[in-house]
């Protein structure tokens, strides 16, 4: 039984240890918390950044519609409209004219399909795409016109429509202009 005396206590006897600190293990630190912080922070954003990526081959893409326009304008600015395809972009008014004007392919250029018919003349199916195609003049943004013919075909964009946009920077009767073609 207890006497009234101080109690006697057996065991290990606290030692102070290299840190300074008796008989308490060592804590959490600062510098502890702000390295598994800064990982957890870079793992959410890699999710974040390539979880897109994994449902992209279901969705519907819009980089379609920049390989049709990169392709048309291509085609226009480099084949269709030049006047010798040892000079692209130097574009024949005359056949760029007769493109344009819907009344039918002159012999002389070297496409069988005009505007009036923007799909066959630049082999797209336009049961998926819509297109457009429109020479302006450089510089400014008035659409070129040859011989009284405007060189603008197809229908505008609608509003608000995911458009993509391809340019070709074109010479026209010895001016300056730029090929433009929207898909949407």
């Amino acid at each position: 039984m207890p006497s009234g005396g101080p109690v006697e206590r057996r065991g290990r006897v606290p030692t102070a240890r290299a840190g300074g600190h008796a008989g308490r293990d060592r804590g959490q630190t600062t510098i502890d918390y702000a390295v598994g912080i800064s990982v957890f922070l870079l793992v959410v954003a890699f999710v974040f950044a390539f979880a897109p990526s994994l449902t992209a081959p279901f969705t519907d893409d819009a980089t379609e519609a920049t390989v049709v326009a990169d392709r048309s304008a291509d085609r226009l600015a480099n084949g269709l409209l030049v006047a010798a395809p040892t000079r692209p972009s130097v574009l024949n008014a005359t056949c760029t004219a007769d493109f344009f004007d819907t009344v039918g392919p002159d012999a002389d250029c070297r496409f069988d399909d005009d505007a009036s018919d923007l799909s066959a003349a630049l082999g797209v199916d336009t049961t998926v795409r819509s297109l457009n195609v429109t020479v302006v003049e450089t510089p400014g943004d008035a659409v070129a016109t040859v011989d009284g013919t405007t060189l603008a075909a197809g229908e505008a964009p609608p509003r608000g429509a995911d458009v993509s946009v391809s340019r070709r920077a074109v010479l026209l009767d010895g001016r300056d202009a730029t090929l433009i073609v929207r898909v949407w």
